[in-house]
């Protein structure tokens, strides 16, 4: 398969393994436009880009109804917000909130198993997050930039065999997990 030969989107790579495009990792599911009339003041939260920066606020919407399994978000599902400003609202997370429904503008990402562990996908995605701002900042009209399905068609990254992946992963899990308790600590404090 041919790939786009531009730098911002055949990312370089010192893995021995398999080229793919970044959209081919994983399913991609948007989450869904909300209007004023699905809101409630009880019932779960509607994610925005804000809850994930920012968590649960007093200016966190609620709704009470049921969009579906797809729209539902839960601890440690793999989020890509691909809408906004692109030096603070386009980024990668891995979901930290109570269960809630995911609101527009941001991916549900789950991981094709039979290329990428989850783990590996979401250090990918977090290592091509000065990508990603670069393409939104190249799109940006009125102070917003997206990242488009047509983006993660067109990027491509090598992808190693599975043991190599969870080589990388369990040194960079160890070093996140350190990362999350000292700011855990730090907001306490």
């Amino acid at each position: 398969m041919k790939f786009d030969e531009s730098l911002l989107y055949n990312i370089k790579s010192d893995y021995r393994g398999i080229r793919y495009s970044l959209f081919d990792l994983a399913i991609w599911k948007n989450g869904i436009a909300f209007k004023k009339i699905d809101f409630s003041d009880k019932g779960l939260p509607v994610i925005k880009i804000a809850e994930l920066n920012n968590g649960i606020s007093s200016n966190t919407s609620f709704t009470q109804g049921d969009y579906g399994k797809e729209f539902f978000v839960q601890w440690d599902d793999l989020l890509f917000s691909w809408s906004g400003n692109p030096q603070t609202s386009i980024d990668v997370f891995r979901y930290r909130l109570p269960d809630g429904w995911l609101n527009q503008h941001i991916f549900k990402v789950t991981a094709n198993s039979e290329l990428v562990t989850k783990d590996f996908l979401y250090y990918t995605l977090k290592y091509l997050k000065p990508y990603f701002t670069q393409i939104a900042i190249n799109k940006q009209t009125t102070g917003l930039g997206h990242v488009t399905i047509a983006d993660l068609k067109r990027m491509s990254v090598v992808i190693p065999k599975k043991e190599i992946q969870e080589q990388v992963t369990s040194i960079l899990k160890v070093i996140d997990d350190k990362i999350e308790v000292n700011s855990n600590i730090n907001e306490n404090l």
